[in-house]
């Protein structure tokens, strides 16, 4: 998409970073916008984080040029690449991956950060470098800037204006827990809300923290989390309802 948005004449970009299942530390991204990654013997490496465990070199001599009005990358958290508060070990197990699948990709992570940084500046360590699976430090090195993102939507959209005129704030997400208040939109919003003296629900599929306001798990109203994907308008107004008698008995 990002090739394709240059390829009809974009002159900057906004690259909206989080939710992935991949953790290639945006190798995948690199390889689309034209790099190689190539092992010991000059071949490309298989797709996926796995993969990077076999890279030995990268070819950027046909990585497309960002746009001269640059690229941002607004990421949904402050996790770095590697190491226990990197991008296997933080989202890994939100994506099933158990320990030792979590400890192989991030030794492969690893491998990738230090030969991208042999042929292009990279900072594996910074704040929002672990987003999408990392691929916030691979488009990164690529020329992006990474910025919060939270922040940016909410003045690009005119909702940093909104706090402080709402009685309530509603927001969600799949799974609420702890990388919640950690760079994600849902985060971002309700520390909007506490400075702002606004009150909050927090509607999810599933609670795995309790958030600071109202919090309504749609697993729990359905009984369990298939009940809730099977019909999730549903419960949704169910949600709705609930959030609405607990907001009036607090009153």
């Amino acid at each position: 998409m990002i090739a394709a948005a240059l390829a009809d004449g974009a002159k900057a970009l906004l690259v909206g970073l989080g939710g992935s299942a991949s953790t290639d530390g945006g190798a995948g991204a690199l390889r689309a916008l034209g790099a190689k990654l190539l092992d010991r013997d000059g071949r490309e490496i298989p797709d996926g984080g796995a993969g990077l465990a076999a890279l030995a070199s990268i070819d950027v001599g046909s990585l497309t040029e960002p746009p001269p009005g640059g690229v941002e990358l607004l990421t949904d958290t402050t996790a770095v690449l590697c190491g226990p508060n990197g991008a296997a070990h933080v989202f890994g197990p939100q994506k099933g991956a158990d320990p030792a699948e979590r400890d192989r990709l991030d030794r492969a992570l690893a491998t990738f950060a230090a030969c991208l940084g042999a042929r292009l500046p990279c900072s594996p360590d910074e704040p929002g470098a672990g987003a999408a699976g990392g691929t916030g430090f691979g488009l990164s090195a690529w020329g992006g800037r990474l910025v919060p993102g939270a922040a940016r939507i909410a003045e690009l959209t005119g909702l940093s204006a909104e706090f402080g005129r709402a009685d309530v704030v509603v927001t969600g997400e799949g799974q609420f827990d702890a990388t919640s208040l950690s760079g994600k939109l849902v985060g971002s919003v309700l520390e909007r809300c506490a400075e702002t003296a606004t009150r909050s629900v927090v509607v999810a599929g599933r609670l795995a923290a309790a958030p600071p306001g109202i919090g309504i798990s749609l697993s729990d109203l359905a009984g369990s989390s298939e009940p809730a994907l099977a019909a999730p308008a549903m419960w949704c107004r169910v949600a709705g309802a609930v959030a609405a008698a607990r907001l009036t008995s607090t009153l």
